[in-house]
């Protein structure tokens, strides 16, 4: 039997929970397993609209995805998935001139974790001039992620905007597979 402080108590397989957690614990130094965790926050749907477009790259490409509406998904759902897996793919629009908070929080949620040594890139919607790839980049910088790109769009995502997001969805997965 595992008895933890906190947490579920497992009865049965103990050795299986017990290679789980060796696994898992051996993520702390590389990347995690293939795949991608797919963040997102939106004011207007601009973002959203965007993120079905590359979040459909992404499975165009056959690789595992999570997909995370930050403002509606507690953090203890979130971080998980992005501790397992290699890519973590960030949607959010640009709000005051920086990211929008939700998002913010969520990194800096990551950063507090010590969660290191991710694959990464970003896309959102702007008004004016932009700002929220601008602060993406310092708060991934911070993280040690390596940065793979980004896309930024004004307002709402026409056709060939929409086509664009499935490409770099598509090519974000392909080099996440590649390691």
């Amino acid at each position: 039997m595992i008895a933890p402080s906190h947490g579920l108590i497992w009865r049965n397989s103990p050795r299986r929970i017990v290679d789980l957690y060796s696994r898992w614990a051996g993520y702390a130094g590389v990347p995690g397993d293939p795949g991608v965790t797919l963040l997102y926050a939106s004011m207007y749907g601009n973002t959203e609209c965007m993120m079905e477009a590359v979040a459909q790259g992404i499975a165009d490409e056959g690789v595992p995805l999570n997909v995370f509406n930050v403002s509606k998904t507690s953090i203890s759902e979130i971080l998980p998935s992005i501790w397992l897996r290699r890519g973590v793919m960030v949607g959010a629009p640009t709000y005051e001139g920086g990211m929008f908070p939700d998002m913010a929080n969520v990194l800096k949620m990551i950063q507090r974790k010590h969660i290191f040594n991710k694959m990464t890139a970003g896309f959102g919607s702007h008004a004016w001039n932009g700002g929220s790839l601008r602060e993406f980049t310092e708060l991934v910088e911070a993280l040690r992620w390596e940065t793979f790109g980004a896309l930024e769009f004004k307002g709402a995502p026409g056709a060939a905007g929409l086509m664009d997001g499935r490409r770099f969805g598509a090519e974000f997965a392909r080099r996440v597979m590649a390691g």
